[in-house]
Protein backbone atom coordinates (compact mmCIF):
# COMPACT_ATOMS: atom_id res chain seq x y z
CA UNK A 1 0.00 0.00 0.00
CA UNK A 2 2.75 2.44 0.74
CA UNK A 3 4.53 1.63 -2.33
CA UNK A 4 1.08 2.15 -4.27
CA UNK A 5 1.05 5.35 -2.76
CA UNK A 6 4.54 6.92 -3.50
CA UNK A 7 3.58 5.96 -7.16
CA UNK A 8 0.01 7.65 -7.14
CA UNK A 9 1.87 10.40 -5.72
CA UNK A 10 4.96 11.08 -8.41
CA UNK A 11 2.47 10.01 -11.07
CA UNK A 12 0.35 13.24 -9.67
CA UNK A 13 4.00 15.40 -9.68
CA UNK A 14 5.34 14.78 -12.80
CA UNK A 15 1.54 15.17 -14.06
CA UNK A 16 2.04 18.61 -15.70
CA UNK A 17 5.35 18.13 -17.17
CA UNK A 18 3.86 14.83 -18.97
CA UNK A 19 0.81 16.68 -19.79
CA UNK A 20 2.78 19.34 -21.76
CA UNK A 21 5.07 17.10 -23.43
CA UNK A 22 1.96 14.85 -24.58
CA UNK A 23 0.51 18.36 -25.56
CA UNK A 24 4.03 19.09 -27.43
CA UNK A 25 4.17 15.37 -29.52
CA UNK A 26 0.18 16.73 -30.97
CA UNK A 27 2.50 19.46 -32.77
CA UNK A 28 5.99 18.61 -33.56
CA UNK A 29 8.23 15.26 -33.54
CA UNK A 30 11.64 17.40 -32.36
CA UNK A 31 10.85 16.34 -28.68
CA UNK A 32 12.25 19.42 -26.98
CA UNK A 33 9.52 19.56 -23.71
CA UNK A 34 10.48 16.07 -23.30
CA UNK A 35 14.10 16.10 -23.47
CA UNK A 36 13.73 19.30 -20.91
CA UNK A 37 11.50 17.60 -18.30
CA UNK A 38 13.40 14.28 -18.67
CA UNK A 39 16.82 15.52 -17.97
CA UNK A 40 15.24 17.53 -15.42
CA UNK A 41 13.61 14.58 -13.48
CA UNK A 42 16.69 12.67 -14.32
CA UNK A 43 18.78 14.46 -11.46
CA UNK A 44 16.73 13.62 -8.44
CA UNK A 45 18.92 10.99 -6.84
CA UNK A 46 17.81 7.73 -4.56
CA UNK A 47 14.83 6.44 -4.62
CA UNK A 48 12.63 9.40 -4.73
CA UNK A 49 14.15 9.79 -8.37
CA UNK A 50 13.53 6.35 -9.62
CA UNK A 51 9.89 6.31 -8.25
CA UNK A 52 9.58 10.08 -10.65
CA UNK A 53 11.39 9.00 -13.81
CA UNK A 54 9.27 5.93 -13.83
CA UNK A 55 6.42 7.68 -13.61
CA UNK A 56 7.34 10.06 -15.84
CA UNK A 57 8.12 7.13 -18.64
CA UNK A 58 4.56 5.51 -17.48
CA UNK A 59 3.18 9.08 -19.03
CA UNK A 60 5.07 10.11 -21.84
CA UNK A 61 6.33 6.97 -23.26
CA UNK A 62 4.75 4.30 -25.92
CA UNK A 63 5.41 2.00 -23.44
CA UNK A 64 6.67 2.03 -19.87
CA UNK A 65 6.03 -0.92 -16.80
CA UNK A 66 4.96 0.21 -13.69
CA UNK A 67 7.93 -2.02 -12.26
CA UNK A 68 10.76 -1.26 -14.22
CA UNK A 69 13.73 0.39 -12.70
CA UNK A 70 15.17 4.20 -13.94
CA UNK A 71 18.56 5.24 -12.55
CA UNK A 72 19.99 8.38 -11.39
CA UNK A 73 21.30 10.46 -14.07
CA UNK A 74 19.69 8.52 -17.18
CA UNK A 75 16.79 9.55 -19.14
CA UNK A 76 15.25 8.97 -23.03
CA UNK A 77 15.90 10.71 -26.38
CA UNK A 78 13.45 9.41 -27.30
CA UNK A 79 9.18 9.11 -26.53
CA UNK A 80 8.77 6.36 -28.70
CA UNK A 81 11.20 3.98 -26.46
CA UNK A 82 9.14 1.17 -24.75
CA UNK A 83 10.71 -0.73 -21.54
CA UNK A 84 9.39 -4.13 -20.17
CA UNK A 85 8.36 -5.43 -16.85
CA UNK A 86 11.06 -5.99 -14.43
CA UNK A 87 13.92 -3.84 -16.47
CA UNK A 88 16.37 -2.18 -14.46
CA UNK A 89 18.15 0.54 -16.32
CA UNK A 90 21.27 1.55 -14.52
CA UNK A 91 22.42 5.26 -13.71
CA UNK A 92 24.34 7.89 -16.77
CA UNK A 93 22.58 6.24 -19.14
CA UNK A 94 20.67 7.51 -22.45
CA UNK A 95 18.19 5.38 -24.51
CA UNK A 96 16.92 6.30 -28.00
CA UNK A 97 14.37 4.49 -30.16
CA UNK A 98 14.40 1.01 -28.60
CA UNK A 99 12.42 -1.54 -26.81
CA UNK A 100 13.94 -3.27 -24.01
CA UNK A 101 12.38 -6.38 -23.17
CA UNK A 102 10.92 -8.11 -19.72
CA UNK A 103 14.18 -8.71 -17.28
CA UNK A 104 16.83 -6.85 -19.33
CA UNK A 105 19.17 -5.61 -16.80
CA UNK A 106 21.37 -1.59 -18.68
CA UNK A 107 24.01 -1.46 -16.83
CA UNK A 108 26.14 2.22 -16.10
CA UNK A 109 26.54 4.76 -18.49
CA UNK A 110 24.92 2.20 -21.64
CA UNK A 111 24.16 4.20 -24.67
CA UNK A 112 20.97 2.57 -26.71
CA UNK A 113 21.24 4.89 -29.86
CA UNK A 114 18.66 5.31 -33.03
CA UNK A 115 20.05 2.99 -34.78
CA UNK A 116 23.58 3.87 -36.80
CA UNK A 117 22.84 5.74 -39.46
CA UNK A 118 21.33 8.86 -37.88
CA UNK A 119 23.18 11.21 -39.40
CA UNK A 120 24.77 11.80 -43.41
CA UNK A 121 26.60 14.58 -45.08
CA UNK A 122 24.74 16.95 -47.43
CA UNK A 123 25.97 18.06 -50.86
CA UNK A 124 28.14 20.82 -49.37
CA UNK A 125 30.10 18.10 -47.31
CA UNK A 126 28.17 19.30 -44.21
CA UNK A 127 26.81 16.74 -41.58
CA UNK A 128 23.32 16.77 -41.83
CA UNK A 129 21.55 17.34 -37.95
CA UNK A 130 19.32 14.16 -36.85
CA UNK A 131 15.67 13.64 -38.16
CA UNK A 132 13.39 11.39 -37.51
CA UNK A 133 13.46 9.20 -40.99
CA UNK A 134 17.33 8.61 -40.42
CA UNK A 135 15.91 6.87 -37.36
CA UNK A 136 16.01 3.24 -36.38
CA UNK A 137 13.84 0.83 -33.87
CA UNK A 138 16.51 -0.74 -32.04
CA UNK A 139 15.02 -4.07 -29.79
CA UNK A 140 16.76 -5.28 -27.10
CA UNK A 141 15.21 -8.84 -26.27
CA UNK A 142 14.39 -10.44 -22.62
CA UNK A 143 16.21 -11.19 -19.73
CA UNK A 144 19.57 -9.95 -22.03
CA UNK A 145 22.85 -8.13 -19.86
CA UNK A 146 23.88 -5.31 -21.49
CA UNK A 147 27.10 -4.12 -19.85
CA UNK A 148 28.74 -0.93 -18.44
CA UNK A 149 29.48 1.61 -21.15
CA UNK A 150 28.12 -0.14 -24.11
CA UNK A 151 26.86 1.29 -26.81
CA UNK A 152 24.08 -0.56 -28.89
CA UNK A 153 23.29 0.33 -32.61
CA UNK A 154 21.42 -2.71 -33.37
CA UNK A 155 19.09 -5.18 -32.20
CA UNK A 156 20.04 -8.06 -29.44
CA UNK A 157 18.13 -10.77 -28.75
CA UNK A 158 16.72 -12.69 -25.68
CA UNK A 159 19.07 -14.11 -22.75
CA UNK A 160 21.96 -12.33 -24.29
CA UNK A 161 25.08 -10.93 -22.47
CA UNK A 162 26.56 -7.86 -24.52
CA UNK A 163 30.17 -7.37 -22.71
CA UNK A 164 31.32 -4.09 -20.97
CA UNK A 165 32.33 -1.22 -23.17
CA UNK A 166 30.91 -3.36 -26.49
CA UNK A 167 30.00 -1.59 -29.50
CA UNK A 168 27.17 -3.20 -31.39
CA UNK A 169 26.94 -2.62 -34.42
CA UNK A 170 25.05 -5.65 -36.02
CA UNK A 171 22.13 -7.68 -35.09
CA UNK A 172 23.22 -10.06 -31.90
CA UNK A 173 21.21 -13.17 -32.09
CA UNK A 174 19.30 -14.69 -29.17
CA UNK A 175 21.74 -16.47 -26.56
CA UNK A 176 24.84 -14.81 -28.04
CA UNK A 177 27.69 -13.29 -25.59
CA UNK A 178 29.49 -10.58 -27.47
CA UNK A 179 32.36 -8.01 -26.55
CA UNK A 180 34.78 -5.92 -28.52
CA UNK A 181 34.26 -2.96 -31.01
CA UNK A 182 32.43 -4.01 -33.21
CA UNK A 183 31.05 -6.34 -31.33
CA UNK A 184 31.84 -10.08 -32.48
CA UNK A 185 30.54 -12.84 -30.40
CA UNK A 186 32.46 -14.41 -28.41
CA UNK A 187 30.39 -17.73 -27.71
CA UNK A 188 27.11 -19.00 -27.76
CA UNK A 189 25.14 -19.95 -24.29
CA UNK A 190 24.29 -23.49 -24.06
CA UNK A 191 20.87 -23.02 -22.50
CA UNK A 192 19.80 -19.27 -23.66
CA UNK A 193 16.79 -19.61 -21.29
CA UNK A 194 19.48 -20.66 -18.63
CA UNK A 195 22.54 -18.97 -18.91
CA UNK A 196 24.62 -20.19 -15.86
CA UNK A 197 23.20 -23.51 -15.83
CA UNK A 198 26.96 -25.16 -16.47
CA UNK A 199 28.07 -23.06 -13.25
CA UNK A 200 25.38 -24.56 -11.06
CA UNK A 201 23.54 -21.24 -10.72
CA UNK A 202 20.30 -20.61 -12.38
CA UNK A 203 18.84 -18.05 -15.05
CA UNK A 204 17.03 -16.04 -11.78
CA UNK A 205 20.37 -16.47 -9.79
CA UNK A 206 22.23 -13.96 -12.84
CA UNK A 207 19.25 -11.83 -12.71
CA UNK A 208 19.24 -11.22 -8.84
CA UNK A 209 23.12 -11.17 -9.12
CA UNK A 210 22.96 -8.57 -11.95
CA UNK A 211 20.85 -6.45 -9.86
CA UNK A 212 22.46 -6.45 -6.95
CA UNK A 213 25.60 -5.15 -8.80
CA UNK A 214 23.74 -2.45 -10.75
CA UNK A 215 22.01 -0.93 -7.32
CA UNK A 216 25.59 -1.14 -5.90
CA UNK A 217 26.96 1.03 -8.58
CA UNK A 218 23.72 3.31 -8.16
Amino acid sequence: MIKAAADAVCLAVVALPAGLCRFEALFSDRGDLFVLFGQGISLVPGLPGNWLRRAFGRLTLDGCAADCQIGFLSWFSSRHAQVGARVYIGPLSVIGDAEIGEGSLIATRVSILSGRSQHAHGPDGRLIPFSRDRAAYVTIGRNTWIGEGAIVMADVGDHCIVASGAVVTATVGAGQVVGGNPARVIRTLDSPADPLASTGKTGDGVMMLCKEKGKSMA
